[in-house]
């Protein structure tokens, strides 16, 4: 997980199928299966906070280490990424079924949650195999 050479690909990999699992979240909502997603909102919102919380916790205990692993992930991105779109799904605040743009933000909630955990993930792993390998 931690090699150089193969971070673009791992990225690449990451963005598929948080994308493919976006368009299966926002498939469910959109037909009425699932009436209220509230829940996943707040969800990505605290994973958002709580990513956050985790990159200031690491650049400010570890810097060199944590510099390395944030860079080899999209965390920045994810985070910010994950708070915007849960904070204005959640300022939207009747979410109805059968709008294509509910469902479509919808989507984009469930694409940053999911690549805001492997990000998080990865960042911490990253860190660990540092801590171990010394």
């Amino acid at each position: 997980m931690c090699n150089k050479e193969n971070n673009e690909c791992c990225c690449a990999l990451t963005i598929i199928g948080s994308l493919l699992l976006a368009a299966g979240v926002a498939a469910v909502f959109y037909t009425g299966i699932v009436t209220s997603i509230l829940t996943l909102i707040i969800i990505t919102l605290i994973f958002g906070i709580l990513s956050l919380l985790t990159l200031i916790f690491l650049l400010y205990c570890n810097r060199e280490e944590a510099c390395f692993c944030i860079n080899k992930t999209c965390l920045v991105t994810t985070l910010i990424g994950s708070i915007i779109s849960s904070s204005f799904a959640l300022a939207i605040t009747s979410l109805s079924a059968f709008s294509i743009p509910v469902a479509i933000l919808i989507g984009v909630v469930t694409f940053f949650l999911i690549t805001n955990l492997v990000n998080l993930a990865k960042a911490i792993i990253c860190i660990i195999c540092i801590k171990r390998c010394r």
